[in-house]
C-alpha cells in the first residue's frame, strides 16, 4: 500500500478556528432565553468568554498618547498586510 505524499502547503488552521467560532455564534443566535440544556449553557459560556476577549482593553492597558496609538495601529495593520501579501503570493 502506497501512501499519498504530503502537500507542500500547510493548512490555514486559524481559518478553521474562525469558521468554528462563526458557527458557534450562529448557534448562539438560535437558542432561546429559556433554554437551560447543557449545550445551551456551554454555548453561553463560550460566547461570554469570546465577548471578554474581544471587548476593548481595560483602562490601565490602553495606550495614553497618540504615538502609542499610532504605533499599535501601524503594527496591527502592518501585520495584516504582511499576512495578506504572503497569502496572495501562494
Amino acid at each position: 500500500m502506497q501512501q499519498r505524499p504530503r502537500s507542500p502547503h500547510t493548512p490555514i488552521r486559524w481559518l478553521h478556528q474562525l469558521a468554528n467560532l462563526m458557527a458557534q455564534v450562529s448557534r448562539a443566535e438560535r437558542i432561546t432565553s429559556g433554554d437551560e440544556s447543557l449545550q445551551a449553557r456551554r454555548l453561553r459560556q463560550r460566547m461570554a468568554l469570546a465577548q471578554r476577549l474581544l471587548d476593548p482593553l481595560p483602562a490601565p492597558l490602553r495606550p495614553t498618547t497618540w504615538q502609542e496609538t499610532s504605533l499599535w495601529t501601524a503594527l496591527r495593520w502592518g501585520g495584516l498586510g504582511l499576512v495578506l501579501a504572503l497569502w496572495l503570493k501562494r
